[in-house]
């Protein structure tokens, strides 16, 4: 089995377009865009946001008046969390130090946090375990 490409492996300016547009928590306009991000020209927005629409990242979602004109509104196709898990994950995956493993990953994220949230982690990690280890046992079984 080939790798899995990472569809959130983007350039600096598409991933600032959407972190402008989940900031927001609403559609806008490539104008807004280009007010919110303090290096982005509207020029540099039109232009991305051409290439984020091929690539399927966002969509066309209204219309609304900018100046004296209609603009389109945008919104990402995807949700915040999902674009950083999967970048994590992916950026864990490359990592060069083959050493650190998964479990002592979490180990050293553990560590800076507090105890009681420390617990609450422990108790939803290892509600994952089982499941994932019930997953495992169902497809040994249809094997």
């Amino acid at each position: 089995m080939g790798k899995k490409k990472n569809r959130y492996d983007l350039p600096e300016r598409e991933v600032e377009i959407l972190y402008t547009l989940w900031d927001a928590g609403r559609p806008l306009l490539a104008s807004e865009m280009a007010d919110e991000g303090e290096e982005l020209k509207l020029a540099t927005v039109h232009t991305t946001l051409k290439r984020m629409l091929k690539k399927g990242l966002i969509e066309v979602v209204d219309f609304a008046k900018s100046g004296n004109v209609y603009g389109r509104c945008y919104q990402p196709t995807f949700g915040l969390k999902e674009f950083e898990m999967e970048r994590l994950s992916s950026s864990f995956v490359k990592k060069r130090c083959k050493d650190i493993t998964t479990s002592n990953f979490v180990a050293a994220l553990l560590e800076t946090k507090e105890d009681d949230v420390v617990k609450e982690e422990l108790d939803e990690l290892e509600k994952m375990i089982e499941e994932q280890r019930e997953r495992i046992r169902t497809k040994e079984e249809g094997k």
